[in-house]
């Protein structure tokens, strides 16, 4: 018989935050998981920063300097920002035990212990309810370096689920190679490419054709699905984001999206969804990823290891210094198998010795 490749259902949900308002967005977050589990997702991703929002379009709407306006902004969004764990997050997980379904949603995180710092997340919450881990963005992009702090290494993970082992990155990521080979060498199989809305005229044209391409070439090149949940502007985030009727006028609302799921050979299997809110939903089978693998398997045959590796810090940062943590290279690896196995020795020779005291 061999192995079985069952098919399972992934849902990106493209939908607009309700802007600086945590309860209300977590509301329609959850309105959102009962959808996507109505037809039959497991896995459901959302976009980046849904809850309570990002903060982008605030930015990028502003004719006037958004520097005198954004102290007012700063403590709105500090707020309605989300502390992990807490109530915001368990009713988040309580929605996913109740759709058994996975869930990666994006979050403005504020950190519990240093008030005012707050990270750019994605919260991994599995099918029984349990939150898995945080990944918190590596680095900024653009005006979020005025509000969020930078992640690290002890939040990059890759997780296990019942149906694949599951990786998310938030925007620009999707531009660090080094970032998408480290989940790739984690064993992702599944990801979560998640992004703010991009509205029409307030943004390059070519904005979203980049944002597609990104997730279509680490689809492509690492065989793996991409779930690209994707964000949208509407009419309450451009009331919450403009000052004046000329800044309004200057979006155009409900778009801004984009969402889609790609399958291992870069091509669409559903969506993208441009305009307006949905879930976009696909059914894949990790076998579906095995004729690419035959040819170009980035972890197996297809690599270098030897000649190219990757140098991965996974040390917490902390006041004190980076906590213990372990900077791995492929040299590193080898040296601590050859000290492994000379112990290993060692500890068979003094038993042989002993055996042979015993039998004198």
């Amino acid at each position: 018989m061999g192995d079985n490749y069952p098919r399972f259902r992934v849902a990106a949900v493209q939908a607009a935050s309700v802007m600086f308002d945590r309860e209300r967005t977590i509301a329609k977050a959850i309105r959102f998981i009962e959808e996507a589990a109505d037809k039959g997702a497991a896995v459901i991703g959302f976009p980046e920063l849904f809850v309570p929002g990002h903060t982008n379009v605030w930015y990028a709407a502003k004719q006037s300097n958004p520097l005198k306006a954004q102290a007012a902004m700063f403590r709105e969004l500090v707020g309605n920002s989300v502390q992990v764990p807490g109530e915001a997050t368990d009713r988040l997980c309580a929605a996913a035990r109740r759709a058994h379904a996975c869930v990666v949603i994006g979050i403005t995180e504020h950190d519990a212990l240093y008030s005012g710092t707050l990270y750019l997340s994605q919260l991994f919450i599995s099918g029984s309810g349990e939150i898995m881990g945080v990944h918190r963005k590596l680095v900024m992009t653009a005006s979020e370096k005025l509000v969020y702090s930078c992640g690290d290494g002890s939040t990059f993970n890759v997780y296990d689920t019942p149906h694949a082992r599951l990786s998310g990155l938030n925007c620009g990521e999707h531009s660090h190679d080094l970032f998408k080979h480290a989940l790739l060498a984690m064993g992702s199989q599944v990801h979560v490419a998640a992004w703010p809305s991009f509205p029409a005229r307030l943004f390059p044209p070519d904005q979203g054709e980049s944002v597609q391409f990104r997730a279509r070439q680490f689809a492509h090149a690492g065989q793996v699905f991409v779930i690209q949940a994707c964000g949208v502007t509407d009419i309450q985030n451009i009331e919450a984001c403009c000052d004046s009727e000329e800044e309004k006028a200057a979006i155009d609302a409900d778009s801004g999206g984009g969402s889609a799921i790609i399958g291992p050979n870069g091509a669409y299997l559903a969506g993208p969804l441009y305009r307006g809110e949905g879930v976009v939903v696909a059914d894949i089978s990790l076998e579906d990823a095995l004729r690419g693998r035959q040819f170009q398997n980035l972890m197996g045959h297809y690599t270098r290891w030897d000649v190219v590796s990757l140098n991965f810090n996974r040390g917490k940062l902390s006041p004190f210094g980076s906590e213990a943590g372990s900077a791995t290279t492929a040299a590193g690896l080898a040296e601590e198998v050859a000290r492994t196995n000379r112990a290993l020795r060692s500890i068979g020779e003094r038993l042989d010795r002993l055996l042979g005291e015993e039998k004198g």
